[in-house]
């Protein structure tokens, strides 16, 4: 009497183990992720200039940013400039408060 097996199902993965889906999904991310742009020092002081231009006029500013390999983007009013540790205070359009670093501006944008 032959003995009823599941064939090749029984080799399949399961995506039913924690460890399995998270693995993949880091993975994914891994794949989607960007390199971070080389900026020179000419765009950086055009990025400055525009900075200082809408926090002048109180104008908004939408900012490009780069963290962890994705870009994200930011619109606001510049609240404070900290020359120290290199940081702007962008004010949300919502009313949060948002922290960039200069290392990760990718692009400056004026809303005039």
């Amino acid at each position: 009497m032959p003995l009823k097996d599941r064939g090749k199902i029984k080799w399949q993965p399961a995506h039913f183990m924690p460890e399995h889906r998270a693995m993949l999904r880091k993975l994914e991310t891994e794949q989607m992720a960007q390199n971070k742009p080389l900026i020179d020092e000419y765009e950086l002081e055009d990025y400055e200039n525009k900075i200082h231009y809408a926090m002048e006029y109180a104008f908004f500013l939408k900012v490009k940013v780069w963290r962890g390999g994705f870009f994200h983007e930011y619109t606001g009013r510049v609240n404070r400039l900290d020359g120290i540790s290199r940081k702007i205070y962008l004010e949300l359009e919502d009313g949060f408060l948002e922290k960039v670093m200069f290392d990760e501006i990718a692009s400056v944008e004026v809303k005039e």
